[in-house]
């Protein structure tokens, strides 16, 4: 995928596990976006509790994210699930960034799940049964350095405005979610672009 999710904190209260950056800066990391309702997110779970003890040596985070906003049906439904979600899990308070992260990834259906390398580039975006999802799983874990400056891709926050509008448009309101700016009203990539500039960098 090669989209740029720099870590930056999104307002995420955790229900489980120790509150994270999403993406972990410097670390490679899976989002799992689910839901209550989902009965094929609870069949995931299981595996992705195994993928977060199979590869925590490499300092895997793994933090499902709900749809759904805190209340106390969620957080009885994740102590429900015990060692099936042996990850990190987060809600906010009115299911905006589940949604908005969902949204900037371009999916429409759940389960649904992202790997981010430690430089914070989008290695895979899909359902977490694919084969592909472990394969960019085992390759995040894999790299152990930042990649040489001179062959480094800058942050989208350090681009020129002629980077920025090369850049895809969801890579572009990926980056506005993990900051926490609406992208609303930002009908052309050029609003997109202005946004980034101005409360981005």
């Amino acid at each position: 995928m090669g989209s740029s999710l720099v870590g930056k904190q999104c307002s995420l209260q955790f229900l489980k596990g120790e509150p994270t950056e999403i993406p972990a800066k410097g670390k490679p990391t899976v989002v799992e976006l689910f839901a209550t309702w989902c009965g094929p997110c609870r069949q995931v779970f299981p595996h992705l509790s195994e993928i977060a003890r199979k590869n925590a040596a490499h300092g895997l985070a793994v933090v499902g994210v709900s749809l759904e906003p805190v209340s106390p049906e969620l957080q009885a439904f994740v102590q429900q699930q015990a060692n099936k979600m042996e990850y990190a899990v987060a809600a906010d308070r009115d299911g905006r960034v589940g949604q908005e992260l969902m949204q900037a990834a371009g999916v429409s259906g759940i389960p649904c799940a992202l790997v981010v390398d430690r430089q914070g580039i989008v290695r895979f975006c899909g359902h977490p049964a694919d084969p592909a999802f472990e394969a960019a799983v085992r390759q995040a874990c894999a790299q152990t350095a930042p990649e040489p400056a001179a062959q480094q891709r800058p942050a989208l926050e350090t681009r020129s405005r002629e980077q920025l509008a090369a850049a895809p448009i969801r890579e572009l309101k990926a980056l506005l979610v993990l900051h926490g700016v609406s992208a609303a009203g930002a009908a052309e990539k050029g609003d997109l672009v202005d946004l980034v500039l101005a409360k981005c960098c």
